[in-house]
């Protein structure tokens, strides 16, 4: 049903109900004055097929005026949140660390325009990561802290090396090139890795928000993304939780 229907504007719907209606009304008089006067009686055909045509139309008008279409942008941002909220938390507590402990998961508000914070923690591990869903647009962001004492440029090559299979996964999957930024906040530094993907790339479509296999896969493939993330900075010591949360730079 989502494929077929279609986004028509509530000023055009009762544009279209008035136009409509009136057709079927003055029509209909028109057939009953042709089928009592003679000088009129050459309408009562045409009459008759025009009424049969606006009540047609008249009655999908009125299916899409009660209903809200798939397409109209305060449903598809209801979707976007549903993903979000509920569908990727979902997939994230079936992560596992290193050591094969599971995760907890929790979700923060919502976080910039489009973007949620999600922070994923064992007995062994903490990853916090942000995930923002722009209809088809996926920008993921994960912060990685700087210890003391190392070069800024020294540690953001380290991470490159460090994470390169799981960046390199990711662009497997249709991820541009990964970006790595050093920053600092609150006199604290940090390295920025910024991914994005565009989804239709991937053949998913332009509704992906309205198609249910491209939202489980697309879920499950970020997911895989936080796992290994997870699991290599476990093993290699990098802290992936900072006081503030991952975001757009």
């Amino acid at each position: 049903m989502d494929r077929f229907a279609t986004y028509i504007p509530r000023w055009l719907r009762w544009g279209l109900l008035i136009v409509l209606g009136g057709l079927v009304l003055g029509f209909s008089v028109t057939f009953f004055v042709s089928v009592n006067d003679p000088d009129f009686r050459n309408w009562s055909s045409a009459a008759v097929s025009v009424v049969q045509i606006a009540l047609t139309a008249f009655a999908y008008v009125l299916v899409v005026f009660f209903t809200e279409s798939a397409q109209s942008p305060r449903v598809l941002q209801r979707k976007a949140r549903h993903i979000q909220t509920v569908l990727m938390p979902e997939v994230f507590s079936r992560i596992t660390d290193d050591d094969g402990a599971p995760v907890g998961v929790s979700v923060g508000g919502q976080s910039g325009v489009v973007g949620y914070d999600y922070t994923l923690r064992s007995t062994n591990a903490a990853l916090r990561m942000w995930v923002g869903l722009n209809v088809h647009r996926v920008i993921v962001i994960v912060f990685c802290a700087q210890p003391d004492g190392v070069d800024g440029t020294v540690f953001l090559e380290n991470l490159k090396n460090i994470f390169h299979d799981t960046t390199k996964g990711a662009q497997a999957i249709g991820y541009d090139e990964p970006h790595f930024q050093n920053a600092e906040k609150n006199g604290r530094r940090f390295v920025s890795v910024w991914q994005t993907w565009d989804i239709r790339k991937g053949g998913t479509g332009e509704d992906f928000l309205t198609h249910y296999t491209s939202q489980l896969f697309f879920a499950q493939d970020v997911a895989l993304m936080a796992q290994s993330f997870l699991r290599t900075g476990q093993r290699h010591r990098i802290v992936m939780t900072t006081p503030f949360a991952p975001r757009p730079l």
